[in-house]
C-alpha cells in the first residue's frame, strides 16, 4: 500500500468518525437551532474552523436570529449554548455547583494543557482579589504611581522629537510592573525572572489555545507535545514554583509560628503575604501559592495591556479627545489638594473612553461562561442537561442597536453624556449614579461579568489603566505612521488580540505635567 493511499483511507476515516460524533451530538441537542446552516455531511471539525475564523459573524448572525431563545454553536470539544438576555439574572443566581463558572474558564483555556486546571480546585484567586487587594486599592494608588515612574525610565523611549515605538510591547513591560507591583511587592516587582514569566506565560498560554482549540479533543493529548508553546508554559509554571515557593515557604512558616500578619510594612502590602495569610487546607502549599500567583498575572497583565493598546488606538484615530482628556486632567488637578485614588474617579471622561474602547474591543465576544454540573430547566422552559456549556453573547448585545445608538461609531463621550444625564436626575432624587461606569456590571454591558460572580479585578484593572493614561495624556503625544490609520484587532476563536509588533509614533510634551 503506498502512501498516498494509506493517507487517503486515514482521513476518510477520520472524516466518517468526525461525522458520526457530529451526528449523534445533533441529535441530543436537536431541538435547539444552530447558528449557521449545515450541511448533513459536514463534520464538526469543520464547523469548529468556521466558528475559530468567523465567530464575531456567526455569533452576531445567531443573534439576530434567535435573540429571544437558545441557540447554538459547534467547537470541537462540544457544542455551547447561548441563552437569551432575558435570563440573565436567573443564570448569575445559580450556585456553582450547578453552573461552574470555572467549570467554563478551565474548559475554554484547556486547562489541563496550560496549567490552568487549579482553578477547579482553589478559590484564592478569586477571593484574595475580592476581599484583600479591592478594599486596599487607596492604599496602593501611591506605589503603583511610583512604580510607573520608575517603568516609563527602564522601558519608555526618550522622545524629544516624533519617534517610532510600539504600544503593545511597551505596553506589556508597563502592565507587568504594575501587576507585579501589587502580586508579588516592592522587592520582587523588578525582577526579569517574574516580568519574564507574568507576561510570556500567557502569550505561551494563548498560542497554545488557538492552535489545539482548531483539532478535535482526542488529538489534544498527543499534538501538545510538539508545540513549543506547551512546554514554555509548564516551564514557566515550573520557574514560577521555583521562583516564589522559597519565599512562600518562609512566609507560611513565619505566619504558622508567630501572629506575622501582612497589615504593617510597605512590604507586606501584596498578594503574596495576603495568601501566606490566608491559605488553608490544601491550598497552604507554597507550590500551590506560586501557581496562583501565575494564574493572577495571566487575568491582570493580558486583559490590562489589550485595554492599554487599544484605547491609545482609539484616542490617536479620535485626536479631538487628547484635549477633553487633558482639560479634564487638568481641572481634577486644579480643584483638590493633592492627587490621590479619588481623583481617579473624578476623571469621568476617560472612564468614558476605557468604556467604550471596551465595547468595540473586548478581551471576548462570549461572556456569562457556566459548565453545568447538574441537569436545569430555566423557568422559560430550555432545559440544559449535565455537563452542558452555556454563555451569553455579550458583544452582540452590548451593540444591539437596541441597546446602543449607532453601535458602528466610536463615541468616547457617550458613556459620560448619559452619565451626565442620569447623575442629574440622581440628584434630584437624592440617589448615588454608580452606572455606566467602566468597572459597571449592567444587564447589556457584561464584559466583567455580572451578579456575585463579576470579575472582582475589574476595580484594580480600571485603577491601572487611568495611572498610565493620565501620564500618557499629560506628558507624551501620539500618532500613527504617515498613510496609517486605527490597526485592526485579530480575532481566533472568541477571542481579541491586538497585532503585537505595531508601530506608532510618539513625542514628549515640552511642558507637559504628571499630576503624580
Amino acid at each position: 500500500m503506498d502512501l498516498t493511499l494509506a493517507c487517503s483511507i486515514l482521513l476518510l476515516a477520520v472524516y466518517g468518525f468526525e461525522l458520526i460524533t457530529t451526528r449523534k451530538a445533533e441529535r441530543k441537542h436537536a431541538e435547539y437551532p444552530l447558528a449557521i446552516g449545515w450541511s448533513s455531511l459536514t463534520p464538526r471539525v469543520i464547523l469548529n474552523f468556521i466558528f475559530a475564523a468567523n465567530a464575531a459573524n456567526v455569533i452576531e448572525d445567531g443573534y439576530k436570529k434567535f435573540k429571544n431563545e437558545a441557540f447554538r454553536l459547534v467547537r470541537n470539544d462540544r457544542s455551547i449554548f447561548i441563552l437569551p438576555t432575558c435570563l440573565l439574572d436567573e443564570l448569575s443566581r445559580l450556585p456553582s455547583t450547578t453552573a461552574s463558572p470555572h467549570g467554563a474558564l478551565e474548559s475554554d483555556l484547556l486547562g489541563e494543557y496550560t496549567g490552568l486546571n487549579l482553578i477547579l480546585d482553589s478559590r484564592l484567586h478569586h477571593s484574595i482579589v475580592q476581599r484583600k487587594l479591592t478594599p486596599r486599592l487607596g492604599l496602593l494608588t501611591p506605589h503603583l504611581e511610583t512604580e510607573l515612574q520608575s517603568a516609563f525610565q527602564d522601558n519608555f523611549p526618550a522622545c524629544d522629537d516624533w519617534t517610532e515605538f510600539q504600544p503593545y510591547q511597551v505596553f506589556a513591560k508597563l502592565s507587568a510592573r504594575l501587576s507585579a507591583r501589587a502580586l508579588v511587592g516592592p522587592k520582587l516587582c523588578r525582577d526579569p525572572i517574574w516580568l519574564d514569566i507574568s507576561v510570556n506565560y500567557t502569550e505561551n498560554l494563548f498560542r497554545t489555545i488557538v492552535i489545539l482549540r482548531l483539532l478535535p479533543p482526542w488529538m489534544h493529548g498527543l499534538l501538545c507535545y510538539f508545540l513549543p508553546s506547551y512546554w514554555h508554559c509548564q516551564r514557566y509554571v515550573q520557574k514560577a514554583k521555583a521562583f516564589l515557593g522559597p519565599i512562600l515557604r518562609h512566609l507560611l512558616h513565619k505566619n504558622d509560628i508567630s501572629s506575622w500578619s501582612p497589615h504593617g510594612a510597605e512590604d507586606d502590602s501584596n498578594v503574596l503575604r495576603w495568601l501566606a495569610e490566608t491559605a488553608k487546607g490544601r491550598d497552604r502549599d507554597a507550590d500551590t501559592l506560586a501557581h496562583v500567583e501565575v494564574l493572577l498575572a495571566l487575568a491582570s497583565v493580558h486583559t490590562t495591556l489589550l485595554r492599554m493598546a487599544n484605547v491609545l488606538y482609539d484616542l490617536t484615530a479620535n485626536p479631538e479627545l487628547f484635549g477633553e482628556l487633558q482639560a479634564e486632567i487638568q481641572a481634577v488637578s486644579s480643584n483638590q489638594d493633592g492627587w490621590d485614588q479619588t481623583s481617579y474617579s473624578k476623571l469621568d471622561k476617560l472612564d468614558s473612553v476605557l468604556r467604550e474602547s471596551q465595547r468595540m474591543s473586548p478581551p471576548t465576544i462570549l461572556g456569562m461562561k457556566r459548565m453545568f454540573q447538574q441537569p436545569h430547566t430555566f423557568s422559560n422552559g430550555i432545559h440544559i442537561p449535565k455537563g452542558t456549556y452555556v454563555c451569553l453573547s455579550t458583544f452582540a448585545i452590548e451593540n444591539d442597536p437596541a441597546h446602543t445608538t449607532n453601535p458602528e461609531v466610536f463615541d468616547g463621550l457617550r458613556s459620560y453624556r448619559l452619565r451626565q444625564q442620569k447623575e442629574s436626575k440622581a440628584v434630584q432624587e437624592n440617589k448615588n449614579n454608580d452606572d455606566r461606569l467602566f468597572s459597571s456590571m449592567e444587564p447589556t454591558v457584561l464584559n466583567f461579568g455580572y451578579g456575585k460572580t463579576a470579575c472582582p479585578g475589574r476595580y484594580f484593572a480600571s485603577l491601572v489603566i487611568k495611572i498610565l493614561f493620565v501620564k500618557l495624556l499629560t506628558e507624551y503625544d501620539f500618532k500613527f505612521l504617515p498613510g496609517t490609520g486605527r490597526p485592526k484587532n485579530l480575532m481566533a476563536h472568541e477571542f481579541l488580540f491586538c497585532w503585537p509588533w505595531q508601530k506608532m509614533l510618539v513625542r514628549r510634551k515640552k511642558d507637559g505635567i504628571c499630576p503624580f
